[in-house]
């Protein structure tokens, strides 16, 4: 029987020193503890007793150790929570097989794949996170003075702007979100299962999952910001940790501080009524009611009295027919329309006319804080 020569280990191998020289390479440029956890991590199902000894001592040796590895481990779990059509976004290089001859070596070869592909781990799931953060959809609206505008979202959702509003909206993929600069506008709520909408203005945010409401922010004209719901259910949050929940008919107003009122009911129908094109006043000053109109276009109408812009009014007028709304203010009011140049003032009557209204009047008119309510 013929001896077969000894063997003998002429050290490592051409392929061996190209592997050491790329893992080097690769290891310069990488957080040295970071690379360690994630070497660590790499082979955690392959380690014999030695390796588990040696994993074990090298977790001890310092707590920053054990810090990065747990670290890397909460990565993993995060990385097995994106979705596949995500995660196929990010590749890793595949490691090549190692050769029959080398098989002790086989793990070495592979390390500067298997550590880039853990450390990959970690810029996926940042990644991942910066994802989901990305904008889907982002848009300005505006109305000019006298416009209105409807509009109809990607998710659903529909919007309907009042005069002089300007809003951006933009929607995510995990929630959606509408800044309303001012203006006021009407919100119908697409409900969608994990994708809250807000509304920031001013000092307050409303949150709403599906409803129909309004927010207007007239602070830069009367100091006050307000919600109304038609339907469904919203939480308003002001600036101090107040809140309030509203259903359908129920209102709330915030000042500029995003200081919240108490919860008020609504009148039926009071809620957006510009989108018919009427205008709505509940015994509010004339003087409110006037610059109401003017958000919509020029009345001509002038109040210099401050007890005619004292006096209250309610009812619910047209915003195309203004004209009519200026003739009845003397039979509703204790006032006459004086022409005086280009304009028309509003000045308290001497007396109250003894004239037969052609609209139907309260049965009393106090002269001194007036309150009528009508329809035109």
């Amino acid at each position: 029987m013929t001896a077969l020569p000894p063997r003998h280990d002429f050290g490592p191998s051409a392929q061996d020193e190209a592997d050491l020289r790329g893992h080097a390479a690769f290891a310069a440029t990488q957080d040295p503890l970071a690379l360690a956890a994630a070497t660590w991590f790499s082979r955690r199902n392959d380690l014999d007793a030695q390796g588990q000894a040696g994993f074990a001592a090298w977790l001890a040796a310092d707590p920053l150790h054990a810090q990065a590895y747990a670290q890397l481990q909460g990565t993993h779990r995060a990385v097995r929570r994106i979705p596949a059509h995500v995660a196929a976004r990010w590749t890793v290089p595949t490691a090549a097989p190692a050769p029959v001859s080398a098989p002790r070596r086989h793990w070495l070869r592979a390390l500067p794949y298997a550590a880039a592909a853990m450390l990959l781990l970690g810029v996926g799931a940042g990644g991942y996170r910066w994802w989901q953060q990305q904008a889907v959809f982002s848009q300005s609206y505006a109305t000019a003075r006298g416009q209105r505008l409807a509009v109809a979202l990607p998710d659903g959702s529909k919007l309907q702007l009042d005069t002089a509003t300007q809003l951006h909206v933009t929607l995510y993929r995990q929630r959606r979100e509408v800044r309303l600069a001012h203006g006021e506008a009407l919100f119908l709520v697409q409900a969608k299962q994990g994708q809250p909408f807000n509304v920031f203005s001013g000092p307050v945010t409303v949150t709403v999952v599906g409803t129909q409401f309004s927010v207007r922010n007239t602070l830069a004209q009367d100091g006050q910001l307000r919600v109304a719901v038609q339907h469904g259910h919203v939480r308003v949050a002001g600036a101090r940790q107040e809140q309030a929940e509203l259903t359908a008919g129920q209102g709330v107003t915030a000042d500029a501080a995003g200081n919240l009122s108490a919860v008020a009911s609504l009148a039926p129908g009071s809620v957006a009524p510009w989108r018919d094109g009427r205008i709505t006043f509940d015994n509010v000053p004339l003087g409110a009611a006037l610059a109401e109109f003017e958000r919509y276009g020029d009345t001509g109408l002038l109040v210099r009295d401050p007890a005619v812009a004292r006096l209250r009014i309610g009812g619910s007028f047209s915003l195309t027919q203004l004209d009519r709304f200026a003739a009845a203010l003397p039979q509703l009011l204790p006032v006459q329309i004086v022409r005086d140049g280009a304009a028309s003032e509003i000045r308290m009557a001497p007396k109250l006319q003894q004239q037969a209204p052609s609209i139907q009047l309260p049965k009393k008119i106090n002269t001194n804080n007036s309150y009528s309510q009508v329809r035109i």
